[in-house]
């Protein structure tokens, strides 16, 4: 019998567009495409003008054959069954689509904010929130040597100096951080313009590599949760997955390395003014605000940096969601799937759980230290 006798969307039920995502038109592309918008997982994938059409044609009645028949009509396309096929499988890997019996809700989440807990949804202020495509790709054209390698092992190199000499003076480091934080209340002065530009850098670090290896940016976002800052950047979903391992790896990696370029700098500028100086006090808080930012990022309990190296290393997007989710399940009884990673989810689940508290009691301590 020929693979065209077969009938291909036999083990699939009908599966449906969700109509609950958001589509917006991309400014500035090539050709007409268009943001499709997930406001309950809060990431974004991109799909073409004829893509988008002939996604929304599954509406949960029609089978991959009548979508084909229905396509050719409508859209005046001609397409292969075994491609219409493929393209209904990616969708629905992708969470674009659903049928019944299927969790809606994109799969995959790159994003490297900050999860505080719960209540970040209602706590959460928004400085800075944009599409920063348009700009990415000016920059990017203006400097591309800003993403070469050599370029960036000279930083690293130069933050390695950088560091050494700091700690060749810790002693009259030390000192100053003790002066600058318990002395006077000039550090809170520079503390959030110096921790915000120290995230933004951060993140601006992700959005160039992304930049470098062809993946849109559809959302960066730098925010307030109560007292502590957060930021994020969100790829392209479709893109950033067909990625190599290797380049998201890399992509993850250059947001702290941006960081300690930042550190860096504020290290130059420590050594070069003397104490009295207000930026001399500058200076202490960038180096301060700046590693102090990353701790978040870089502990797996928070939806930091290391905790997307964990998704990626594991294959397991969304690993917190499945993690907290199997624990609920196994708690209340009900039957679970994946037992074979239950250690993992428990892990999982017990040092978010962790984290969060680490989280608020944080805040508490910023509060009290605040209150006079």
């Amino acid at each position: 019998m020929s693979d065209s006798a077969i009938p291909i969307a036999a083990t699939l039920p009908p599966c449906r567009y969700r109509d609950e995502l958001i589509c917006e038109p991309v400014e500035g592309a090539e050709k007409p495409k268009f943001r499709i918008y997930d406001p309950q997982n809060d990431i974004a994938y991109e799909l073409g003008k004829t893509e988008l059409a002939l996604a929304r044609l599954f509406n949960g009645e029609r089978t991959v054959e009548q979508v084909q028949r229905v396509a050719q009509e409508s859209l005046r396309a001609t397409i292969a069954l075994p491609k219409l096929a493929a393209f209904q499988t990616r969708l629905l890997q992708l969470g674009l689509l659903t049928h019944s019996g299927q969790e809606g809700g994109l799969k995959r989440d790159p994003a490297t904010g900050i999860t505080y807990g719960p209540l970040k949804r209602f706590l959460l202020i928004n400085l800075i929130k944009m599409n920063p495509q348009n700009g990415l790709d000016r920059l990017y054209r203006r400097a591309p040597w800003l993403c070469s390698s050599l370029f960036n092992a000279l930083l690293l190199l130069a933050v390695g100096v950088a560091l050494g000499f700091l700690f060749s003076r810790w002693a009259q480091f030390s000192q100053d951080v003790m002066a600058t934080y318990t002395q006077s209340w000039s550090w809170l002065a520079w503390h959030y313009p110096v921790i915000l530009s120290s995230i933004a850098i951060h993140e601006l670090g992700h959005a160039l590599s992304c930049r470098h290896y062809r993946v849109r940016v559809t959302d960066f976002g730098i925010g307030v949760y109560t007292l502590l800052a957060t930021g994020w950047v969100r790829p392209e979903q479709r893109t950033w997955s067909a990625l190599s391992p290797g380049k998201r790896a890399i992509t993850i990696l250059m947001g702290p390395a941006a960081s300690f370029y930042y550190a860096a700098v504020g290290i130059a500028i420590w050594g070069a003014t003397g104490p009295g100086s207000p930026f001399h006090d500058m200076a202490v808080v960038m180096i301060v605000a700046s590693c102090l930012s990353l701790i978040p990022t870089l502990l797996p309990i928070f939806n930091g940096d290391t905790y997307l190296a964990l998704t990626e290393f594991f294959d397991q997007p969304r690993l917190r969601q499945r993690a907290l989710r199997y624990c609920r399940q196994r708690l209340a009884g009900k039957p679970t799937e994946n037992d074979k990673d239950s250690c993992l989810y428990w892990l999982v689940s017990l040092f978010t759980a962790f984290g969060w508290v680490l989280a608020w009691c944080g805040i508490a301590m910023m509060i009290f230290r605040l209150l006079p």
